[in-house]
């Protein structure tokens, strides 16, 4: 190994100039998604709190690589920064305020700088050709154990079952919430397909089965967030991908489709009370009957209205890192994140985020597109991402979702890494 020395980290335009045995840096990474993921897993069979250790794990195991190698990727030096700076600015936010719940303040500001470690690691290593088998196998294994997991809680009774509609039996797979795991599972989906086009395979008998488990377990979620957010993507990829007049026939069959969706379950029937809830609502006069508040759209609409006027109590350094739950009216998460960053950090933790969303957004415009497998990988992030971005700012707080941010990161080092015959040429 490298002595560790006092000078800066090294900036690096690609993962190919990382020279000390990166072969062995990738399994060591892989081996600590899978013991993260694992702990997951066994926390659904009743051990008692194995997925924060293995959190820091994880954390220790990428910090360690960062100090072994001092080298920053250049692709994700704006997005690593940012995260750096939502931890200072959060940090200062945890100072400034008697937070209530010190210990969520904590993790919140310890997963900022995993995810900042993990991106970089991400694009240092994880970024080339060579490291995609690896990453295959820890995607089938997720999507097959996290499709098992959910027959499994369908079949015992054992699912997610909300307190508003206690007749929907919702899988959880290996999370905790339908919501995040189906997110995951969308994530892995894709990723895998993006390895799949890079290395030039075509779908076996093995990748179409290990694809339907996971729309399976999609399904099973009850997840209609993730199921808008599969149909975006979809979308995404074959508007982009093809000329006008494909673009013009998939909107013709879109809408029919999408309707004729909706028609089949009754996970959207409970919105058709949305116009007597706006009926009665107004941002400017927070004073109406709650009785329409009766499906979660309504409810994060209203959580959006206090959030908001709670927030400009405090409007520099906002209620603490973590705290929007414990502090918000309805001990609520905002569900946006922008309100989110603004209610917990003020004007400067929602400006940190900008500049996280300015190194997402530079990332995903400078994914590889050499060849149309690179096109195909760009489309599948670019969609996924865009439906992420609409989730976060309309459904789900992100921030506290730990294996769904390091596979939205794996994705994205994926979709910026050369195809095998760009790889080869």
């Amino acid at each position: 190994m490298n002595t560790l020395a006092c000078a800066p980290p090294r900036i690096l335009a690609e993962a190919e100039r990382v020279s000390v045995k990166p072969a062995t840096i990738v399994r060591f990474v892989v081996a600590l998604l899978y013991l993260r993921w694992g702990a997951g897993v066994a926390e659904n069979f009743g051990a008692p709190q194995v997925s924060e250790p293995a959190a820091v794990a994880l954390m220790v195991g990428v910090g360690l690589v960062f100090l072994q190698q001092m080298a920053i990727s250049a692709r994700s030096v704006l997005l690593v920064a940012g995260l750096l700076a939502w931890v200072f600015t959060g940090t200062l936010s945890y100072v400034a305020n008697p937070v209530s719940l010190p210990a969520e303040s904590l993790a919140l500001l310890a997963l900022l700088l995993l995810y900042a470690l993990f991106a970089n690691v991400s694009f240092t290593h994880l970024g080339r050709v060579s490291s995609l088998s690896h990453l295959n196998r820890f995607l089938q294994t997720f999507i097959i154990g996290g499709s098992v997991l959910s027959f499994y809680q369908i079949a015992t009774d054992t699912g997610f079952v909300d307190a508003a509609k206690i007749h929907i039996q919702r899988a959880t797979g290996s999370d905790v919430h339908p919501v995040s795991f189906a997110i995951q599972m969308l994530a892995a989906l894709a990723t895998l397909e993006c390895i799949r086009a890079k290395l030039g395979q075509r779908k076996t008998l093995l990748h179409w089965v290990v694809l339907v488990l996971g729309v399976l377990a999609l399904y099973l979620t009850f997840a209609r967030t993730a199921w808008v957010m599969a149909f975006v993507t979809l979308a995404y990829v074959v508007f982009v991908r093809n000329g006008w007049i494909a673009r013009a026939t998939l909107l013709a069959f879109a809408i029919p489709a999408a309707l004729a969706m909706l028609s089949m379950t009754d996970r959207f029937a409970d919105l058709g009370s949305l116009s007597l809830f706006w009926a009665s609502f107004s941002f400017d006069s927070l004073v109406f009957d709650h009785r329409f508040i009766d499906n979660s759209v309504s409810w994060r609409i209203v959580n959006w209205g206090y959030g908001l006027q709670q927030a400009m109590e405090q409007p520099l350094l906002g209620f603490g890192p973590g705290q929007s739950a414990s502090s918000s009216y309805f001990n609520l998460e905002m569900h946006n994140i922008f309100l989110e960053t603004f209610f917990e950090g003020g004007v400067f933790g929602l400006s940190a985020f900008l500049v996280v969303l300015a190194g997402l957004i530079k990332i995903h415009c400078g994914l590889i597109c050499s060849t149309s497998a690179d096109r195909y990988a760009k489309a599948l992030a670019n969609g996924f991402g865009l439906s992420l971005l609409a989730a976060v700012v309309l459904s789900t707080s992100l921030v506290d979702q730990l294996m769904t941010v390091l596979l939205y990161i794996l994705l994205l080092a994926v979709g910026s890494t050369p195809s095998k015959s760009t790889a080869a040429g």
